[in-house]
């Protein structure tokens, strides 16, 4: 899930490499890249809960496809 949030930001980043000169440390410790510009909150509350330290408190896959079919329905 961790990397999924990760692939989230590549892609409304167009292909940014994530976390640039960030140690891994800080990763570790809490810090989360900033959401790409024009990102819509809604999927950067997905990546973020995809990046929660702890694992049993990150969506499952299940979880997110419920969220992004319902995004759709919303948005079309």
């Amino acid at each position: 899930m961790w990397s999924f949030g990760i692939s989230l930001w590549e892609i409304y980043s167009f292909g940014r490499k994530p976390y640039l000169r960030i140690p891994l440390g800080d990763v570790v410790k809490g810090y989360r890249m900033e959401a790409p510009e024009g990102c819509p909150s809604e999927m950067y509350d997905i990546m973020k809960q995809a990046w929660d330290l702890e694992p049993d408190n990150r969506p499952t896959f299940a979880d997110i496809l419920k969220r992004l079919e319902h995004l759709r329905v919303i948005t079309d």
